[in-house]
C-alpha cells in the first residue's frame, strides 16, 4: 500500500460474529467497509463504536475496504498533522 493516501474515520459498527463492519470516513461521510483480519493485523482487540482510526483503501476481491487501521485515541489533530507533514 506504499503511497496510498491515508484517511480518518471512525467505527460506525462492528460485528464479532460475522467478522466485519464499517467505518464512516471524516471526508465524504461515506462508509468504508473493514474486516475482522485489518483489526487483527493491527492488533487492535477492542472494536467500540465512535473510536476514531486512521485507515488507508485497498482492493477486497473487488471491493474497496478499509485497511492498515491505526487507532488516534488522544489527540487525532496532532497524528494528522504529524502524517500529514
Amino acid at each position: 500500500m506504499s503511497g496510498t493516501l491515508v484517511r480518518y474515520g471512525k467505527l460506525k459498527w462492528f460485528n464479532e460474529k460475522k467478522g466485519y463492519g464499517f467505518i464512516t470516513d471524516e471526508e465524504s461521510g461515506k462508509d468504508v467497509f473493514v474486516h475482522i483480519t485489518q483489526f487483527q493485523k493491527a492488533g487492535i482487540e477492542d472494536k467500540t463504536e465512535g473510536q476514531q482510526m486512521s485507515y488507508e483503501l485497498y482492493n477486497d476481491k473487488g471491493r474497496i475496504a478499509a485497511g492498515h487501521l491505526v487507532l488516534l485515541q488522544e489527540h487525532p489533530a496532532f497524528f494528522k498533522s504529524v502524517i500529514n507533514a
